[in-house]
């Protein structure tokens, strides 16, 4: 029987040191994380916060703790329009979706990036649920702005682990309370499409701001999109990692093959397996091959394109059609960044 894997999500901004500091409070408490998973958005400190979080984590705690993904927003660089913030929503609700799905255990930190990120995450955590919902507090002043990566990111290794692992009595965790509709979800999602005649689910989505006189308010239409987008994806695979077929290829063009097969495993957890098919150069694409296979096309940057044959769970031709969505799009950002 497999050990449940513990999932630390946490949104990130300018100070990467709150993703620690949380990593050693739990492991004091007794909850060994195993993965980190990052919600963030593509402004430079974010990225700069999650460059070095991926150097010093796997080092720091000897492959103990491994940074399993980093969800970033494809195309924004601050959650402040009402697009971003739907963007940002479906990204955290698709990864509290997925690692339960996997029964993993989540611990859900708002102690990073725009005080908004930490309202959506705790919005998308009533909705899909985790173990413990938490912020990070730290009583030393001085701490927190060492901890900002513009100060962060030009000091020695010694220091940095300083800053990133202080004291464990400096540092507070504070449990958030939060209401786990998820067994309601799909009486949620009935109610919001008008199709429950439940009293309870009614009153629910008027209380809160989703139904008015009959029908959807602006709020509840982003909802709704936001659920109906996330149930859409194929379920996640069942094994913790892909199955992968990489050709032999010379030792460059075999690393850059499987950084990129790794990256899509960690990232999309509908996938199963990985094939390579090979591709010479241009333009990055995805399409589909019936029941459930995309055929994706990368670009290739200092060596030839890259060509991928992935076997998904999904089931139905709509889950096909979203998986291509979700990949299309990571794939963009990916060559953006």
């Amino acid at each position: 029987m497999s050990i449940m894997k513990k999932i630390l999500l946490a949104t990130l901004g300018e100070t990467p040191v709150v993703v620690t500091e949380a990593i050693d409070h739990l492991k004091e408490d007794g909850i060994r994380i195993d993965y980190v998973v990052i919600l963030t958005t593509r402004d430079t400190d974010a990225q700069d916060s999650l460059a070095l979080l991926s150097e010093h984590i796997p080092t720091y705690y000897g492959g103990q703790v491994f940074l399993f993904d980093a969800r970033v927003m494809d195309t924004f660089y601050d959650v402040d329009t009402d697009q971003a913030a739907l963007e940002f929503m479906a990204q955290a609700c698709s990864a509290l979706r997925d690692y339960r799905k996997k029964k993993w255990e989540i611990y859900a930190s708002i102690a990073g990036g725009r005080k908004v990120m930490s309202a959506l995450l705790a919005l998308a955590v009533q909705f899909y649920g985790a173990n413990m919902l938490f912020h990070v507090l730290i009583s030393d002043p001085k701490i927190e702005e060492e901890g900002r990566i513009s100060k962060l990111k030009n000091k020695p290794r010694e220091e940095q682990n300083r800053i990133f692992h202080p004291q464990i009595d400096k540092v507070k965790i504070v449990r958030m309370p939060f209401v786990g509709l998820f067994p309601l979800l799909s009486d949620l999602i009935d109610g919001l499409n008008g199709k429950s005649d439940h009293p309870e689910i009614k009153g629910l989505l008027e209380q809160n701001g989703l139904w008015e006189k009959g029908q959807l308010t602006e709020l509840g239409r982003r909802v709704l999109a936001i659920l109906e987008n996330v149930e859409a994806l194929p379920p996640p695979r069942q094994s913790e990692e892909c199955e992968k077929s990489l050709a032999h290829k010379e030792p460059k063009e075999f690393k850059a093959t499987r950084d990129w097969a790794d990256k899509i495993c960690r990232r999309f957890l509908f996938v199963e397996r990985i094939e390579d098919i090979g591709w010479s150069q241009g333009e990055s694409k995805v399409r589909q091959e019936l029941p459930n296979r995309l055929i994706v096309y990368l670009p290739g940057r200092q060596i030839s394109g890259i060509g991928f044959r992935l076997t998904t769970t999904a089931q139905t031709d709509g889950q096909l059609k979203r998986a291509t969505q979700e990949v299309e799009r990571w794939i963009t950002k990916e060559i953006d960044l």
